[in-house]
């Protein structure tokens, strides 16, 4: 029992009497022992206690190695267990079991001093297991937290060894590694190894080399993982690293890298600066790299990332590089990234069709670092030189970034351009190009855009050039009406632009401005002016992609001499019509609305004194139009004299010109293959008709209708003119019209009346058939043909005059008919290129009857009864002589008319007339051959001789004294 007793109360000693110890009393001592032990003077600063039972356990608590220097080793214990041997305790001998280091935290200067980490470890520590709990680790500004891990001491080696975990950059990790002692060159091994627990499971890496005396480490560095971006702003591929680690001077240097990244060898070096800041820097060479998914990450620092991110720097270069289905060349870049902003330099690159990129600028984030989501900032500046921009275009195209390739193939070849750029991303995506400076083609090119890419890319600008060539632009084919703005439909644009000089089929137009919209497939021109040759041109409207047309309008002043070479160079469809203009301002003002099946136009066009009023409806798809049409103006002979037909004057008359009418057509309205009008009302001078005509031009033209005429002035030409006839005219075309005229006039007297007759043109002839018309009260008829093809042209005319009544001289001879009633015949041919050629050529014949008339020219009736010398030279000086009958037949040869035979039977007696008639020359040699109606009449004679218009008269009236004699 006293046994019992003393053992119990031994126990209870130990338990109670321990902790009630003033330890702190040895505070010093303990400090001193540990610091003999470390090398390193040891300061206990919180509380010491020591436990019996149920084990001994000696607690210090905020332990730390004091430090030399700012560059020493830094080492401090929130609380320091040691677990200890009862036995050899109260023998007085400590004999350590376990070591606990909770809160422990060591911080190692960067770069490490050539003696840091040489710290004497007791010897009796190789027999202790050593745990760290809740450690903490920083060298430099690199820090390892919630370290927790076993710690051993190899006796015969003194190397350190630990394993166990710690967080690393936000993550955790399982960490081993293995310190050797120094040795005589003061050089220790280091062996360490990280695998990735958690998010960065299956990363790792290991680390095989030696500290230097003088705190430098080199040595073999391998790594690996599922997923690079876990680590740093890199796609999420698989990737392996090995090569060479240094470190030195506070830099860690890992070069000599061999990688494979998603399955393509690259080489690299990875840098990191611990001190003053920490900082990665990566430098990645491949041969080809997949910029779709390296972009994304960079701009965005990394959207997979669990690794807390650390300003880090990544230089990029590859012989290539696949984006949007294309491939680039030469690709190099370097990327500062911040935690809220990737800076960017000397980004290169050789895009598809050989354009050389450059890029700098920096991109701002909105949201958080790594987010997906997080929107885009950039601001910068870029340069592009593309020799082959179409080539781009369509791989820009191809990958849904600019669907611009169907634009016209002759626009946008080459380009050379600097620009300041803004770009940002989220809900609103756009980019703004400022102080936009270059060429693009030949034109040199200046002002901005902005450009939203989104689904639907959208432009806006205003821009300048100097020198803008339209031909690729508005060529024939493109763009037509119908489907304009489906061309360019694949994007939305709003553009303001001016280019100083403008060409368009060798018309220079300076300056042009353009102010229009794109939107949904609808194409707005608000205003597009250009200025050529003292021409303005005006255009403003809107077309969709069906081609409808809405407010459409076009204005057009000029000076008609100034158009008509711009018309000839922008509508060579138009030459001719420009050629007939007159002189004078021109302007024009068209409206156009409508679909292109039902396309309304209402134009107003002044030329001069011309007005011109037109209403046109198109059927664009079906080739069909039809348009109500008034032409006016002042004067019919200045604008017939102003579009080339001269002297019209002395046949037309002096007045005004009015054309009223419906016409259509097909095809083209300014060459159409068909054009007609059903009714119109013509007014020109003395001439006033009405009609139908019909051209049709898709074989040899051929022109057909009728024309009908109130009255119907004809230009009779000079019959002795040396001028060639315009028988060209007649070639190339064809015509049938049927022409009838209440009033035909000739030198703006009367001369028909009723007239009629089918005319046509065929192979160069022209052909009047079924002619009929009232001369003088009688009946006209006959038919005539002038063949301009044959060489040289050929007349011919045949004729039949019946029942005439002149009211006057039938042929203003001096020998003519009066009165009466006429009927004759005839029939002529004549050949050659002028008036007086035919009049010369002229051959055929003639034959007059004429009944109950007056023969002007002699005075038979005058001389009777006497027959004196004087009353006969009276009669055959003039007057008039009434006859019963008067017949003349007359052959025609060579523009001379000799007359076969005559008869002329009179009250006064009776006559024949005999001789010739030189029509070109305008002489004559005639005899009249009288016997007065007296018993056994004499024979009497008058000659006419010399000009036609006042020929000699010789009578001869010897016959006459003798008559007298006999007939007292």
């Amino acid at each position: 029992a006293g046994i019992a007793v003393l053992l119990a109360a031994t126990i209870a000693t130990a338990w109670l009497v321990p902790p009630l110890l003033d330890w702190n009393r040895y505070r010093a001592d303990i400090a001193a022992l540990v610091s003999a032990n470390l090398g390193r003077p040891v300061t206990i600063e919180g509380p010491i206690s020591l436990e019996l039972l149920p084990e001994p356990i000696l607690t210090a608590g905020r332990v730390s190695l004091e430090r030399g220097g700012a560059d020493d080793l830094g080492l401090s214990v929130a609380e320091l267990r040691v677990r200890l041997a009862l036995g050899p305790l109260l023998s007085g001998r400590v004999d350590a079991r376990e070591l606990v280091l909770r809160g422990l935290d060591v911080h190692l200067p960067w770069p490490l001093a050539p003696d840091t980490l040489d710290l004497r470890a007791p010897l009796w520590l190789a027999q202790v297991a050593a745990r760290v709990e809740d450690g903490r680790l920083s060298v430099g500004s690199a820090t390892a937290s919630k370290i927790n891990a076993d710690l051993g001491i190899t006796a015969d080696t003194g190397s350190y060894a630990l394993g166990g975990t710690a967080q690393i950059a936000g993550q955790s990790w399982h960490i081993s590694a293995r310190l050797t002692r120094s040795g005589g060159d003061g050089t220790a091994g280091l062996d360490l190894s990280f695998d990735g627990q958690g998010p960065v499971l299956g990363l790792g890496a290991m680390f095989s080399g030696q500290i230097a005396a003088d705190g430098g480490l080199s040595g073999r560095i391998s790594g690996s993982g599922p997923d690079l971006s876990r680590l740093i702003a890199a796609p999420p591929v698989p990737f392996k690293a090995d090569g060479r680690l240094s470190v030195a001077a506070g830099l860690a240097v890992a070069d000599e890298l061999a990688l494979e990244i998603a399955g393509s060898p690259a080489r690299g070096a990875v840098s990191l600066r611990l001190a003053p800041a920490l900082r990665l820097d990566v430098s990645l060479a491949a041969s080809r790299i997949d910029l779709d998914s390296w972009l994304p990450a960079l701009l965005r620092g990394g959207s997979g990332r669990v690794v807390a991110p650390i300003p880090t720097g990544i230089d990029l270069s590859a012989e290539a590089a696949s984006l949007s289905g294309g491939t680039l060349r030469g690709l190099r870049g370097s990327f500062e990234l911040e935690p809220d902003s990737v800076l960017l330099h000397d980004f290169a690159a050789v895009l598809p069709g050989d354009a050389a990129l450059a890029l700098n600028g920096q991109v701002h984030r909105t949201g958080p670092a790594g987010r997906p989501d997080a929107a885009l900032h950039f601001e910068g500046a870029a340069a592009l030189t593309a020799p082959n921009l179409r080539t781009t275009i369509g791989w820009l195209d191809t990958a849904g970034l600019a669907p611009l390739s169907n634009l016209p193939s002759g626009v946008l070849r080459t380009a050379d351009l600097r620009a300041e750029i803004q770009a940002d991303t989220g809900t609103s995506p756009q980019i703004l190009l400022t102080e936009l400076n270059g060429m693009v083609d030949a034109g040199h090119l200046q002002g901005g855009l902005i450009v939203h890419p989104a689904a639907r890319l959208a432009i806006a600008g205003a821009l300048t050039i100097d020198k803008l060539d339209l031909d690729p632009w508005l060529s024939t084919d493109w763009p037509a009406l119908t489907g304009l703005p489906g061309r360019l439909g694949r994007f939305d644009l709003d553009l303001q632009m001016r280019a100083e000089q403008a060409s368009l089929r060798g018309q220079t137009l300076a300056p042009a401005t353009l102010d229009a919209a794109l939107e949904q497939g609808r194409l707005v021109i608000r205003r597009l002016d250009l200025q050529a040759a003292g021409a303005r041109l005006v255009v403003s409207g809107a077309i969709t992609d069906a081609g409808r047309i809405s407010d459409g309008r076009l204005d057009v002043a000029t000076a008609a001499d100034e158009a008509r070479p711009l018309i000839t160079s922008l509508a060579p469809q138009l030459t001719t019509l420009a050629q007939r203009l007159p002189r004078g301002p021109l302007t024009a003002n068209l409206l156009l609305s409508g679909p292109p099946e039902t396309l309304g136009i209402r134009a107003a066009i002044d030329v001069g004194d011309l007005h011109v009023e037109a209403q046109p409806l198109l059927d664009l798809p079906g080739a069909r139009w039809s348009s109500s049409l008034t032409l006016r103006h002042p004067g019919a002979p200045r604008l017939l004299d102003a579009v080339g037909i001269r002297d019209t004057v002395s046949w037309l008359g002096d007045g005004s010109l009015s054309w009223v009418g419906a016409v259509y057509g097909t095809g083209p309205i300014w060459a159409p293959n068909r054009v007609a009008t059903d009714a119109f009302d013509l007014t020109a001078g003395s001439l006033r008709a009405t009609g139908a005509l019909a051209l049709d031009r898709t074989g040899k033209p051929r022109l057909t209708g009728h024309i009908s005429a109130e009255t119907l002035p004809l230009p009779l030409p000079y019959p002795r003119a040396p001028d060639p006839l315009p028988t060209g005219l007649l070639t190339g075309w064809q015509a049938a019209l049927k022409i009838d005229a209440d009033q035909v006039l000739a030198g703006l007297s009367p001369v028909l009346q009723k007239a009629t007759a089918n005319v046509s043109i065929a192979d160069g002839v022209l052909r009047l058939d079924a002619a009929s018309a009232l001369l003088e009260g009688g009946a006209l008829s006959g038919a005539a043909s002038l063949d301009a093809a044959a060489a040289p042209p050929a007349l011919k005319l045949e004729m039949a005059l019946a029942g005439a009544k002149p009211s006057g001289a039938l042929f203003d001879l001096p020998l003519d008919l009066a009165g009466g009633t006429i009927d004759a015949q005839t029939a002529l041919t004549a050949t050659g290129y002028s008036p007086g050629t035919m009049l010369a050529t002229l051959s055929g014949s003639l034959r007059i009857t004429a009944r109950d008339g007056n023969l002007l020219g002699v005075d038979l009736p005058r001389a009777l009864p006497k027959l004196a010398d004087a009353d006969l030279r009276a009669a055959f000086a003039g007057g008039i002589t009434p006859y019963d009958r008067f017949a003349v037949t007359a052959d025609i040869r060579n523009g001379a008319l000799t007359l076969k035979s005559s008869e002329i039977s009179a009250p006064s007696g009776t006559a024949v007339l005999s001789g010739l008639l030189d029509i070109p020359g305008r002489t004559t040699e005639l005899r009249l051959a009288v016997r007065p109606a007296v018993p056994d009449p004499p024979a009497l004679a008058l000659r006419l001789s010399g000009a036609l218009a006042a020929p000699s008269r010789a009578p001869e009236i010897a016959e006459a004294g003798r008559w007298r004699v006999e007939h007292p």
